[in-house]
């Protein structure tokens, strides 16, 4: 018998393979190339404990927050609907900084498109973790702006619960390339 604190680490362990795994479900190769081997992510459980596994290696997340905002912009703005050069640059300034200290995984908020995820995969080695707010700014349910996310309320739910599953649908979508 495992104790609370064994089943919460499997849990959190499982749900973090899980969040990788959807955004690596992004990572495959350009269309032009041969598809690019997905990495293997699993949690394994023994004597020893639980723990996220990458291929079959034990793999520790040393990730951070990362996104791009200008010095002059606010939160308005979005790097992924700049044009491609500025997005490319951009990321080969930032990339190999998060490189040179040891992050291998990065946290964005879901806007990000697959291909750049599979991008900064593909070249710089980095994970990339998506984070749906699932309500935690409110919502916008029938037409009105709610600023209090009501988690008992069903129509909440089944909303919440069809984003996160189009977010998910969006990266599969990836794979086949």
């Amino acid at each position: 018998m495992h104790s609370m604190t064994d089943r919460s680490v499997r849990r959190r362990l499982a749900v973090l393979a899980g969040i990788l795994m959807l955004a690596m479900a992004g990572i495959a190769a350009a269309a032009a190339a041969p598809a690019a081997p997905l990495p293997r992510l699993e949690v394994m459980s023994d004597a020893g404990g639980s723990r996220l596994q990458v291929n079959g290696h034990d793999f520790m997340v040393l990730g951070m927050n990362w996104d791009y905002v200008p010095i002059g912009q606010n939160y308005n703005y979005s790097l992924w609907v700049q044009p491609d050069a500025i997005i490319t640059d951009v990321l080969a300034r930032e990339m190999p900084l998060l490189q040179a200290m040891g992050v291998n995984t990065i946290r964005q908020y879901v806007g990000v498109p697959p291909r750049w995820v599979q991008h900064i995969y593909e070249k710089y080695g980095i994970f990339t973790v998506l984070n749906h707010t699932v309500g935690r700014y409110g919502l916008t349910i029938d037409g009105a702006w709610l600023p209090n996310t009501d988690y008992s309320d069903p129509r909440v739910r089944s909303q919440l619960k069809g984003e996160v599953a189009a977010l998910v649908d969006e990266y599969k979508a990836r794979r086949a390339c």
